[in-house]
């Protein structure tokens, strides 16, 4: 009897261990399938963006010959970014033989923005274009805007909302959306739908804000497995070099991140040595915003890709939208979108200060579009 009841007791220990057994398995298989059906879903999305584009976005000739009478005012900072953006949008006011003036504010100190977009109607502007800070600085300005027949198509702005007063934007929060999730695709694809990502972003500044935003919410649509760490930094940890150290400390908390994603890769100078000194390797840096040391870090293999985008042809897609506002037509949202290509040591290009150059004869597609030669 005994025996008996010791045997079929065996039985049920070796049935249920059997069970655990098959049931582990199948969870292990359905999870690869899963894992493959995302990486395949993530590579097939982010793999249009490996090819340099050939053409701009608009296609649309102006209806008439716009009025030259009234200066473009170009509200820059003093971040290198800035300075390419606002470069560009002198290029393009020359080239469509509009009146400009370039003046600045500090992006650790939102209040010189506020002073700049209001100074600037002393100059009797058509158009006002700040570039790259919240629109929360400056919205309570548009009434005055409104009643001097003054509008405002910023400029590399993630938050901007249009209104009677403020138009499209020349990059805007749409584009970094985009770009942010071009991004998480790449990461999904190259980790095999493994990754653990830390973020590091600077929410205050609005651009950044949407990338980091974009990144994160298809890291959570896309990657069952992933993990996102957000390292939410501010203007002053910029303004005091304290970016860096803040990276240090959270991948030192977290030995096993994987990926750095950088929403402004011109935030990071000084990180690879800061990372040696640290005993971190294995590292793989991913970057928005990128500059022209992202660029080369990733041509020498030191860092892993960068969201090229053609900085220097926001101030012609701005120059685009000014001047299809003025002739009262209809403008797409952020014009149609800013270019942009996922570079990698495989498909970049000879680094340049001014970011992505393709597609190469954007300046005559534009002009044509003006009817100015």
């Amino acid at each position: 009897m005994n025996n008996r009841l010791s045997k079929r007791a065996w039985m049920a220990a070796g049935t249920a261990v059997a069970v655990t057994a098959m049931v582990a398995a199948t969870a292990t298989s359905a999870l690869a399938v899963t894992t493959g059906s995302q990486v395949a879903t993530a590579t097939a999305a982010m793999r249009p963006y490996l090819v340099a584009p050939t053409s701009i976005n608009q296609h649309v000739p102006l209806k008439g010959k716009f009025s030259t009478a009234k200066p473009w005012i170009i509200i820059t900072c003093e971040l290198p970014q800035c300075h390419v953006i606002s470069d560009g949008a002198v290029a393009a006011a020359k080239a469509a033989k509009m009146p400009y003036k370039v003046t600045s504010y500090n992006t650790t100190d939102g209040a010189t923005l506020t002073a700049a977009v209001k100074d600037a109607l002393q100059y009797n502007p058509v158009a006002v274009s700040p570039i790259g800070y919240s629109q929360a600085l400056w919205n309570n300005l548009q009434p005055l805007y409104k009643a001097a027949g003054v509008f405002i198509t910023p400029m590399a702005l993630g938050d901007s909302v249009p209104s009677s007063v403020v138009t499209q934007g020349a990059a805007g929060g749409p584009d970094y959306v985009k770009s942010g999730k071009v991004m998480a695709d790449y990461v999904i694809s190259t980790s095999k739908a493994n990754a653990k990502a830390l973020v590091m972003d600077v929410p205050a500044y609005a651009v950044l804000k949407a990338f980091g935003d974009g990144f994160k919410a298809e890291m959570a649509r896309g990657c069952s497995a992933c993990q996102v760490t957000p390292l939410d930094l501010t203007p002053a940890q910029l303004a005091t070099n304290g970016i860096v150290p803040a990276i240090i400390s959270a991948l030192q908390k977290d030995p096993s991140i994987s990926y750095l994603v950088n929403t402004d890769g011109a935030f990071i100078g000084g990180l690879e040595p800061a990372l040696k000194a640290a005993g971190i390797n294995n590292l793989n840096i991913v970057s928005g915003s990128p500059d022209i040391n992202n660029a080369t870090a990733v041509k020498n293999g030191t860092q892993l890709s960068i969201i090229a985008s053609p900085e220097s042809q926001y101030g012609w897609i701005a120059m685009d939208i000014v001047l299809r506002t003025m002739e009262h037509m209809a403008v797409p949202l952020a014009d149609g979108g800013r270019p942009m290509q996922l570079e990698t040591k495989q498909n970049i290009g000879t680094p340049s200060t001014a970011g992505m150059t393709a597609p190469n004869n954007y300046q005559a597609e534009y002009k044509k579009l003006w009817g100015v030669s």
